[in-house]
């Protein structure tokens, strides 16, 4: 009975590993995709990282150590050549659609943060869009929403 409880034990502690794992992955993939469209513009200011980390501290409840290492680790993801094309299926497959909403926010408003929307930003935010399989009229629908939030409508 003892080795039954004792294999109970040991496999549901490996299943909140892996539970835990495929978070971290997840969380690594959404700002992969933030830090993207952060440097879509070759502009990556002081106010952008800022912006960046509050956004990941609050979403993800982190403190500034914590989202400072998770933003470091999607840095160095994001500058190896992995394909953006990878982290936005990993969040396509695995967020409900209200996630990925929710994360097209958080990329619009980092596009919107210099209050300038420039064309690659656009064709980025439109290719995003895609990849998360969110349709048009949504996306457009979190832009003017983002944009009424900032104040620039």
């Amino acid at each position: 009975m003892f080795d039954s409880l004792s294999q109970l034990f040991k496999k549901t502690m490996s299943e909140k590993d892996d539970a835990a794992r495929e978070e971290h992955h997840l969380r690594v993939a959404t700002c992969v995709l933030l830090l993207e469209t952060a440097h879509a513009d070759d502009d990556f200011s002081a106010d952008e990282c800022r912006t960046i980390e509050k956004m990941v501290g609050a979403r993800f409840g982190l403190g500034s150590a914590e989202t400072s290492e998770l933003l470091a680790l999607a840095e160095k993801e994001r500058t190896a050549g992995s394909d953006l094309y990878s982290f936005a299926r990993l969040v396509n497959e695995n967020y409900p659609r209200p996630r990925k909403l929710a994360i097209l926010e958080l990329l619009w408003e980092i596009v919107y943060n210099d209050g300038i929307l420039e064309a690659h930003e656009d064709a980025l935010m439109h290719k995003m869009g895609t990849l998360l399989g969110v349709r048009h009229d949504e996306l457009m629908a979190v832009k003017v929403s983002v944009r009424k939030k900032l104040g620039l409508s």
